[in-house]
């Protein structure tokens, strides 16, 4: 399982280190040294550890002789990691100077070394995890099963072992899981120091595993305001360092064209300034910096330099007389110039449209959903008030249960033809529905708690749903015929009623054992296709709705038809016997089409297309999203670089962006 799941995020990261563009026009090459010596473990601590543990010492051979060996740059960070006596690792750095960059070169490079059967390493964004509510395996084993959704299936055990559950939480106890977490800064300043007695207190100090955080937020969180200091227990550190000049410089002009070319020539007074300590050095000083810059500035393919900003107006110190102000400058310019229309890359939203969009995501992650970073298309219901989505998805439950039955009552017979006889009686049936789910949204109650998408369905024995389907059919079924016996005096209407529940209590047996099926363990599951598996399971379960009410209601119909001779409430005789099982069928098909809505209300307890499709609607009206939301997102993702995905969830392309665009003044 560790070497198929190793396949999936080598897959996973490969393509996203490809759309993130970190290595067009080439790698840029971050440099680093050891951290200071009071945020890290001492180097002699860490080789008695590490000598202390059973066995032989692993690596001794090629460990550093003390934290400068620790130095490095580009490539080598596999390297330095290996040369860590606990090949436990800090990364510190400033805003923007390249630590999550840091942190998939070296995912990426410790797959490339890893032996068969050895654990995997794994990118987990810190951001949304809370660790004052959430242990930190359960959180990491949510995560791997929302990236990797087959992680979801039962681990295998056998009688001397207590099962650790899923697959996910297996590879995590069985340390087969190299975490590689990623943002501790980017936690909530009140739990940075809760986050990092947890993460101590669960991962042993063998397991391996990298940390990045800004410099200043992780001291902070190593010495709070009240209690002891924390350190990361078995743990070296480095330090990025701003780019170098001629690197900085190089890596502008290659994006524009290369040395002699007209877009390259543009950058001479900047890169002229570069190294001097002026604000528009220190901003191009980044990673982050350049990828702003050469996005607003430099030009695509065919594209005409005429239309575009010149990088000169980033000298004028009148205008950004600090580093802050240019940062938010290149921000405010971001959006815009990813939009640019161009041949290679046309878009369907102009850049006010894009960036009234964005702006709005950015605000429903900051302030609707606390800060989180991750874009997660089952969560925009949370962007509308609570009771909307109860309402709308009841109301369309309940109308579409009035409707059917409306049409079933006229196909039977009961009535004669009509549009009127049809809405009236829907009417009837559609009105409780409606009640319920009025009372529901006006308490609060849906949805009772945050649920995942489904990725499929199979059919399980166990669990509580299973019962309350085969209970709820049986007292739904006597229950009508009860009914029926109080408004027609044949007591073949009770008969109907018992077999009916008896079938009913089947058909809700089996409804309720549907499960969710999470297939894929070879690759990383993507936002599209996660929508795609959500919607494919609720319509499947809406149609076994139908089919489970036509079996449940049909079938008896069909029997009574058949031996009594006699359609119920009515005075219509029935054909004779040998025309039984086409009655059954033809009234079992007609009488399930109610049933839609009941199946159509189980598909909402096992799926969120439903939820979604209603906030999408509802936004789409209030012009905050567009009418192709998903492909907007795959868009800013793939060609505008102004997203990034993260297994099944997106997130801006940098935590600053997304709050820049939240801000007050957006």
């Amino acid at each position: 399982m560790a070497d198929r799941l190793a396949q999936a995020v080598r897959r996973q990261w490969e393509t996203e280190a490809q759309v993130r563009r970190l290595n067009d026009p080439f790698p840029l090459s971050v440099e680093w040294v050891a951290a200071d010596a009071d945020l890290v473990e001492s180097w002699p601590q860490l080789r008695e550890l590490a000598k202390d543990w059973p066995g032989q010492p692993p690596g001794g051979s090629i460990w550093a002789a003390d934290a400068e060996g620790l130095a490095g740059q580009g490539g080598e960070i596999g390297e330095v990691f290996e040369r860590i006596p606990t090949r436990r690792l800090v990364v510190l750095g400033e805003p923007g100077a390249g630590k999550t960059m840091l942190l998939i070169r070296l995912l990426l490079d410790l797959l490339e070394r890893r032996p068969s059967g050895s654990p995997v390493p794994v990118l987990f964004p810190l951001a949304s995890w809370d660790p004052a509510r959430q242990d930190l395996y359960t959180w990491m084993a949510d995560q791997l099963v929302r990236d990797h959704s087959a992680l979801h299936a039962p681990a295998p055990t056998d009688r001397l072992q207590r099962s650790p559950g899923t697959l996910a939480r297996a590879l995590l106890e069985w340390r087969l899981i190299v975490p590689v977490l990623d943002g501790l800064d980017e936690l909530p300043e009140a739990v940075r120091a809760l986050a990092l007695h947890a993460i101590n207190q669960v991962l042993p100090t063998r397991q391996p595993l990298a940390l990045s955080s800004r410099t200043a937020e992780y001291r902070s969180a190593l010495t709070p305001p009240a209690g002891a200091t924390v350190l990361l227990n078995g743990a070296a550190g480095i330090h990025l360092l701003p780019l170098d000049a001629v690197k900085a410089a190089t890596y502008l002009e290659r994006d524009a064209g290369g040395s002699g070319t007209r877009a390259a020539a543009r950058w001479r007074r900047v890169t002229a300034s570069l190294g001097t300590g002026t604000p528009v050095s220190r901003a191009l000083s980044t990673p982050l910096g350049l990828f702003l810059a050469r996005t607003i500035y430099n030009p695509h393919p065919d594209e005409d330099l005429a239309g575009l900003a010149h990088p000169d107006e980033l000298l004028d110190q009148a205008r950004f007389p600090t580093r802050e102000d240019i940062d938010t400058h290149m921000f405010a310019a971001f959006v815009p110039a990813a939009y640019r229309s161009h041949p290679y890359h046309p878009t369907r939203w102009t850049a006010r449209q894009a960036e009234h969009i964005l702006t709005f995501l950015a605000h429903h992650l900051e302030y609707t959903l606390d800060g989180t970073p991750n874009l997660a298309w089952w969560q925009l219901p949370k962007a509308l008030p609570k009771y909307v989505p109860a309402l709308a998805v009841g109301l369309t439950a309940g109308l579409v249960f009035g409707l059917m039955g409306g049409l079933a009552a006229v196909f039977t017979g009961l009535y004669t033809v009509g549009i009127m006889v049809v809405l009236k009686f829907g009417l009837v049936y559609w009105f409780p529905f409606a009640l319920a789910c009025a009372v529901m949204a006006a308490r609060g109650t849906w949805p009772a708690r945050d649920r995942n998408p489904s990725s499929g369905l199979r059919w399980s024995w166990g669990g509580k749903s299973v019962g309350f389907g085969l209970v709820g059919g049986l007292v739904g079924g006597l229950a009508g015929g009860l009914l029926g016996l109080f408004l027609d005096s044949s007591a073949a209407i009770f008969t109907y009623g018992g077999v009916g529940g008896l079938v009913a209590g089947l058909a809700g047996w089996f409804q309720g054992g549907l499960r969710s099926v999470h297939p894929d363990l070879d690759k990383a599951v993507g936002p599209g296709t996660v929508l795609a598996r959500d919607r494919r399971a609720f319509l499947v379960i809406a149609l076994v709705g139908g089919l489970a009410g036509a079996l449940a209601y049909g079938l008896p119909l069909g029997v009574m038809v058949g031996t009594v001779g006699q359609i119920p409430f009515t005075d219509n005789p029935s054909a004779d016997a040998p025309a039984f099982v086409a009655i059954a069928i033809e009234m079992g098909l007609v009488i399930g089409l109610p049933f839609v809505a009941g199946g159509l209300v189980v598909g909402l307890v096992r799926s969120m297309w439903v939820e979604f499709l209603v906030a999408w609607i509802w936004l789409v009206v209030l012009g905050r999203v567009p009418w192709r939301f998903m492909s907007f997102l795959a868009d800013a993702h793939e060609r505008r670089g102004v997203l990034r995905q993260v297994g099944a969830v997106y997130q801006f392309r940098h935590l600053d962006l997304q709050r820049h665009l939240a801000g007050p003044g957006n």
